[in-house]
């Protein structure tokens, strides 16, 4: 007798029959059963096989049916379960073995049992029987049983290994050389490593055998390596399941709980959590690790865990991951990976659900996981708790809602309002509301909600308050009057939060923009609040202030650069509102730097990464630049088509308002509409001055205002002066659109001398639109004054501009009549200059700034305007707008 023993899955059974081939091969009779869990109840099962496939006389085969119905009946009447009582009488084993030793009489007799341990009682007590008298009787008897699986027998186990005729014979899972010899006639292993292979299967040829059939299932026959990732389909779930279910009885109750937790688990664990459902949760996970299913307490391929999962009903899947939730809330588990569980299993009876969900919600909201901290919050919501818990969990909805789609969370806003009123919502919840308010265009109940907690206790709370009062009054600014007066701000150094040193910072940058304007303390404050915080739902504000102060400075390359950063974070974190906010920041930039294209693109995305109704009175932001974009190229359907999407009317209290009315005011002073085109202008000065807000560099109504009465042929030089004596340092962009103007009313040779001066500060300032128009009205008066050569420089400069930014059809620019004189392809002077001041000098007669020529060129801000110097000391000039145009072309010809 040989016995066959190794993990589930190791070939036992594929040895068997190849054996049982060769036996067939070589003259024996095989006689075979195999073993089933589900037939372990029915006597003399594995007996009745054998025999079944006996060749036997007519009589020889009545007897031993005779023999086995006795058998089976007596079976019945005795305990079954007592392995020491003789479940079969001697006249019957005696009887069955008797033919079995007739048979090998006359041919050699091979009986295999596969899979003993699921054997009956009585076919083993027959089995031993007969295996205590083959003594020299031509009969071979060869089993095989799974490792570890405790047959119902253990009398009989025993007895059977101590026959001196037994021999035992081990099978052990695949070492990396086996899995290369048995995959080389199978898959291609040129370029590819066994240990892939190895590592998914654990060295088991019944899952290594189902990869590759799967993996050749879905690529035909390789003509290569196989695929990094491997592929595990129909074949390895088959191999899964039958390891789990022909294994030992422990194994499956532990992969199941394995493939619930989704992560590994110890022994202990795993029978806390299975309790009476796994008779040994130690022997199931053994037993699952010698299989090669699971190794270190977790799956070696996660389909393994989908196999499983696959198998389960609804209801089992459904009542384990309950039992997982009390578990890993008992164990002091994080919040997140306890509420998977309770939102698997949509229970929220326990007392500690509704606190766990809404924990796991803010560490969900935390890693950016918003979906994860909604279904959290959905959950609790349908739970029995009181008003105040209630309003918890609305506002942590209106929260994580707003992230998604601030449309579907404004309904939480309304419902939060009355509870905030009656004084019912904490503080921190209170003024979260508060900015959400502001967002959906609801300055008023804003400011009474804020009034609710404003006479708490608690020098926290008071300066919170007073913090948002500012901030508020940044994107309302009618509200900074009307609010209550506040006692001083301390200095953000002297506290110690985060939270509170930001909230100062920003007051303090919104308190100095609204009192002195744009001052380089205000520019340094907002460049610091942009290094040192990260974007989130308590600094979005600041961020976005920070920004707004930026460009209102004019600082608009250092801005774009800050925007792009902070657009990227939002896109990687998936955030769509911060996305359509940054957006339409960055369109505003990009317009303010005459970029057409790019402002329509980042405006368009702003109003497609979420509803447009979700934008609340941001909405103002990326219409007036798409406004004003169209007006630019004269596309004045898509301009009416803009002006007919709906605004909330809140959104005229704020900045945007402003936005909208100049860009509206902008395309009817194109249409020739000046009258109308007045009436916005005048609308943005009556906002600002109401406001106490006359910067420039939010709106620039006096210029406006002065180019359509000037449609009108009424004087208005004056408007431009005051503007220009408005402006602060910052101001360069500007102060070239104020110049300009006061040109256009100037005689000629005031016209260039201020267009030339114009142009110095547009090209610093970095807006190409308003440079090319400038330079363009340059050349023109230039060409009047019988400057024909500088008029041709310039003209040309300004449509090469202009073909760089695509706005040919936004100038006129001509060469100058009666002039055809060309102009000499090389300049003497100009080969005076060394190779880095000639790629400078050609970069600024581009209207690059000096920052964006040293980021072009990797050289420093003070390299470059050294270089400029030198420059105009060489060719004897004492302007940018003096350089001569072959720079470029020169330029061009050596790159």
């Amino acid at each position: 007798m040989v016995t066959v023993s190794g993990p589930v899955g190791s070939g036992k059974t594929a040895l068997l029959r190849a054996f049982a081939s060769c036996a067939v091969e070589s003259g024996f009779v095989h006689l075979g059963a195999k073993a089933s869990r589900t037939e372990r109840g029915a006597a003399m099962g594995v007996m009745g096989q054998l025999f079944g496939g006996a060749r036997l006389s007519d009589e020889a085969t009545d007897k031993v049916m005779r023999l086995l119905d006795d058998a089976a009946l007596t079976a019945m009447l005795r305990d079954g379960d007592d392995d020491s009582a003789e479940q079969v009488d001697v006249q019957v084993r005696r009887g069955l073995a008797g033919v079995l030793l007739d048979l090998a009489e006359r041919t050699p007799l091979l009986i295999s049992v596969d899979d003993v341990h699921f054997a009956d009682t009585e076919s083993m007590q027959c089995l031993l029987y007969l295996i205590r008298r083959i003594e020299t009787a031509r009969v071979l008897v060869v089993i095989t049983g799974t490792a570890g699986i405790r047959p119902p027998w253990p009398r009989l186990v025993a007895e059977l290994l101590s026959q001196p005729n037994c021999r035992q014979m081990r099978l052990s899972l695949l070492s990396t050389e086996g899995v290369a010899s048995l995959l080389a006639d199978r898959v291609d292993l040129s370029g590819t490593e066994p240990e892939f292979w190895h590592r998914l299967s654990g060295g088991s040829p019944l899952l290594l055998s189902a990869l590759v059939e799967d993996y050749q299932t879905a690529h035909g026959v390789p003509s290569g390596p196989p695929c990094p990732e491997g592929v595990a389909g129909e074949a390895f779930t088959q191999a899964v399941q039958t390891c789990l279910y022909r294994g030992d009885e422990s194994m499956l109750p532990v992969a199941r709980a394995l493939a619930v937790l989704g992560e590994p688990a110890s022994p202990a664990l795993l029978s806390e959590l299975l309790g009476d459902a796994c008779p040994s949760a130690t022997v199931g996970l053994e037993a699952a690790t010698e299989a090669g299913i699971v190794e270190a307490g977790r799956f070696r391929h996660p389909r393994s865990a989908v196999a499983v999962l696959d198998a389960m009903s609804t209801h089992d899947r459904t009542e384990l991951h309950d039992r997982v939730a009390h578990v890993l809330y008992r164990h002091g588990a994080a919040a997140v990976a306890v509420a998977r569980h309770a939102l698997a299993a949509r229970r929220t009876e326990a007392p500690w659900s509704v606190p766990v969900l809404r924990e796991a919600a803010d560490q969900a909201m935390e890693q950016d996981d918003t979906g994860m901290a909604l279904e959290c919050l959905r959950l609790a919501e349908r739970s029995r708790v009181d008003v105040v818990e209630r309003a918890g969990i609305h506002a942590a909805l209106l929260r994580a809602k707003w992230r998604l789609d601030p449309t579907s969370a404004e309904r939480y806003a309304r419902e939060l309002v009355p509870v905030a009123r009656a004084g019912r919502l904490r503080p921190d919840l209170t003024i979260m509301l508060v900015k959400h308010l502001m967002w959906f265009g609801r300055p008023a109940e804003a400011m009474e909600v804020l009034d609710t907690i404003a006479d708490q206790d608690g020098p926290d709370t008071a300066l919170a308050v007073a913090c948002v009062r500012s901030r508020l009054g940044f994107f309302y600014p009618g509200t900074a009057k009307d609010g209550a007066a506040t006692a001083p701000l301390p200095c953000a150094s002297t506290l110690t939060g985060a939270k509170g040193k930001l909230r100062v910072r920003t007051a303090k940058l919104v308190d100095a923009v609204h009192r002195g304007g744009i001052t380089e303390e205000a520019v340094a404050d907002a460049q610091a609040i942009l290094q040192q915080y990260r974007l989130d739902d308590h600094t979005w504000e600041s961020i976005i202030i920070s920004l707004e102060t930026m460009v209102l400075a004019e600082c608009l390359d250092e801005a774009a650069d800050w925007c792009d950063g902070l657009l990227q974070e939002a896109a990687d974190r998936r955030v769509p509102t911060w996305r359509a906010l940054l957006s339409a920041m960055r369109g505003r930039i990009s317009l303010r730097q005459g970029n057409l294209p790019e402002a329509e693109r980042y405006a368009q995305a702003a109003l497609s990464l979420i509803q447009p109704r979700g934008l609340g009175v941001f909405i103002g932001g990326p219409i007036s630049v798409l406004l004003l974009a169209a007006t630019r190229r004269g596309q004045f359907d898509e301009a009416l088509r803009l002006l007919a999407m709906p605004v909330p009317d809140a959104m005229f209290q704020t900045p945007f308002g402003l936005y909208y009315l100049r860009a509206r005011g902008r395309f009817h002073l194109a249409r020739g509409s000046h009258k109308a085109a007045i009436e916005d202008f005048e609308a943005c000065r009556e906002l600002m001055e109401r406001w106490g807000l006359d910067v420039p560099g939010l709106a620039p109504w006096r210029t406006d205002l002065a180019e359509a009465r000037r449609g009108l042929g009424l004087q208005a030089r004056h408007l431009a002066a005051e503007q220009l004596a408005k402006l602060g340092p910052y101001n360069r962009r500007t102060r070239g659109i104020s110049l300009r103007e006061l040109a256009a009313e100037a005689e000629l040779k005031q016209r260039a001398a201020l267009l030339r001066e114009a142009v110095e500060e547009l090209q610093a300032g970095g807006d190409q639109l308003e440079l090319v128009e400038a330079m363009a009205e340059l050349g023109e008066a230039q060409h009047a004054l019988g400057e024909y050569a500088k008029a041709r420089i310039t003209t040309r400069r300004a449509q090469q501009l202009a073909t760089r930014y695509e706005l040919e059809d936004l100038i006129s620019a001509r060469p100058a009549p009666g002039d055809s004189e060309p102009e000499s392809p090389e300049d003497p002077v100009i080969e005076e200059l060394s190779d880095a001041e000639r790629r400078v000098a050609a970069l600024a007669a581009q209207g690059h700034t000096n920052q964006q020529i040293a980021r072009k060129l990797f050289i420093t801000v003070s390299t470059v305007e050294q270089h400029l110097t030198r420059v105009y000391r060489k060719l004897r000039i004492n302007r940018r707008s003096d350089l001569p145009f072959s720079l470029v072309a020169g330029l061009r010809n050596t790159a």
